[in-house]
């Protein structure tokens, strides 16, 4: 039996997590289940894709994914089913699979039956039944469905302006290192070669990046890329988001945190 991983908002004092659990036991028999996350806040699906994405790769290939994040921030009781990168991955209609491919085209399906009452119990029963379909080679009762039936939920990107590359905070992990939504790649197609200064708040700079957390002093202010890719402040030994005062942002903020890259060189805290 393949894996199965589950992601959520339901947090571990409650028994969300445990009666899924239970579910997909009793539906399901000796499988394996494996926590992605049960800690992500809720209403935070760019957090929650970030955090499944950088997670579910390195499972084995048909693994099923079951999503439960955000359940009910849209009217829609449907189903959603993907399978992508050989992984099957199970959402509800709230826009997750959008922020989690983005612009690459993917093939959608839906339940043919929308959930009645819809709750994160049966929401796991019909995961479930879907998955045990797939595994006996039965007839799931999906339908494809396009892009313009769903809810659609757009991820953050950077973008650069008079060589200026704006950027925002997308997660804060356990340790307080605070990532940004941009990559090594995007990062370096941007910069061109050029010089560059992170200004991440009005007397804070940073003009070069590190490999290692130790690669500075304790308790000393860096920049690298993670072990995904993306762009982090950290502080060795310490914590970022306390020390600079970052907060997470949720799908309901109006504003989020913003820092910049200056590129060339160019001496612009005044900007800020």
């Amino acid at each position: 039996m393949y894996p199965i991983t589950l992601t959520s908002d339901f947090g571990l004092k409650s028994h969300y997590a445990a009666s899924v659990k239970g579910v997909v036991l009793s539906q399901l028999g000796q499988v394996n289940i494996i926590d992605i996350s049960h800690q992500v806040p809720a209403f935070n699906l760019h957090k929650a894709s970030y955090v499944f994405k950088n997670a579910y790769l390195n499972f084995p290939k048909n693994s099923f994914h079951f999503i439960f994040n955000d359940l009910h921030t849209t009217k829609s009781k449907k189903i959603l089913y993907v399978y992508e990168n050989s992984h099957h991955i199970l959402c509800p209609d709230n826009g997750f699979l959008t922020l989690l491919f983005g612009e690459k085209p993917i093939r959608i399906y839906s339940l043919i039956d929308e959930i009645e009452p819809f709750n994160y119990i049966q929401v796991a029963t019909q995961y479930c039944q879907v998955a045990n379909a797939i595994i006996n080679g039965v007839n799931p009762y999906l339908e494809a469905v396009s892009i313009d039936k769903l809810h659609v939920r757009k991820p953050s990107y950077p973008y650069e302006e008079n060589g200026v590359v704006e950027t925002q905070i997308i997660h804060i992990d356990t340790f307080g290192n605070v990532i940004l939504n941009i990559t090594k790649q995007q990062f370096e197609e941007y910069r061109k070669g050029r010089k560059f200064k992170i200004l991440f708040m009005r007397d804070d700079e940073i003009s070069k990046l590190q490999n290692h957390y130790n690669d500075v002093p304790v308790n000393e202010v860096l920049c690298l890329f993670n072990s995904n890719n993306y762009l982090e402040i950290a502080i060795n030994r310490g914590n970022a988001a306390n020390a600079f005062g970052f907060e997470d942002a949720d799908d309901r903020s109006l504003f989020y945190t913003k820092i910049k890259i200056f590129l060339n060189d160019t001496n612009s805290k005044n900007e800020l």
